[in-house]
């Protein structure tokens, strides 16, 4: 939900994983519309971007580099999803939750016709209750997306199902009416670790 109406190239890069350069590219065929400057201490005056354009303009991404690390929050937090869930199982620690993620997402490979046509994020957080972890993820497929209950099979291979006294898998479509909202929900900054698999 957006607070301001216009925004700045600062605040814009601390939103958008995006160089100095790409947004440059970006704008060079904005609206002028959209778009107003004010005058800066500095001499030279702020362009504003109207918040109406923002997604427009910056959201869409290629895929991280192996050196983008430190973008990797704010590209899954504009990136569009498909799903969106989270898994706790009984008694997992931090690195047999990764290799259970890591499983997960070898097995959805198996549901594609093509390479290269998923992606997921998963983050790992401490459960409330125990000394244990759980992760919440989400999933991209460009093609052949299985349906929910192919995917709930699979994540039943590593985590226990669900009972009527117990929830321990959660996952639902991922409901664009929240836009952005599930993306940053899975991606808190109190998370123990995460990764993006492609």
């Amino acid at each position: 939900m957006q607070t301001k109406e216009w925004y700045n190239k600062k605040e814009i890069l601390e939103i958008y994983p995006l160089s100095t350069a790409t947004y440059k590219t970006r704008i060079k065929n904005i609206d002028p519309t959209k778009t107003k400057f004010i005058k800066s201490k500095s001499g030279s005056p702020s362009r504003l971007i109207h918040h109406s354009v923002l997604d427009v303009l910056f959201r869409k991404r290629r895929r991280l580099s192996s050196k983008e690390y430190d973008q990797t929050i704010k590209w899954v937090r504009n990136h569009h999803w498909n799903y969106f869930g989270d898994v706790v199982p009984g008694s997992s620690l931090i690195h047999e939750l990764i290799y259970k993620m890591r499983y997960f997402f070898e097995e959805l490979k198996k549901t594609q016709t093509e390479k290269n046509q998923i992606t997921l994020f998963y983050a790992i957080e401490k459960n409330t209750n125990d000394n244990y972890y759980h992760a919440h993820f989400l999933i991209d497929f460009i093609k052949d997306m299985p349906l929910l209950e192919g995917i709930e099979d699979i994540l039943e291979i590593i985590c226990d199902p669900n009972t009527n006294k117990e929830g321990r898998i959660y996952l639902k479509e991922y409901d664009m009416k929240y836009d952005k909202g599930g993306a940053i929900y899975s991606s808190k900054e109190q998370k123990y670790f995460y990764e993006i698999l492609w």
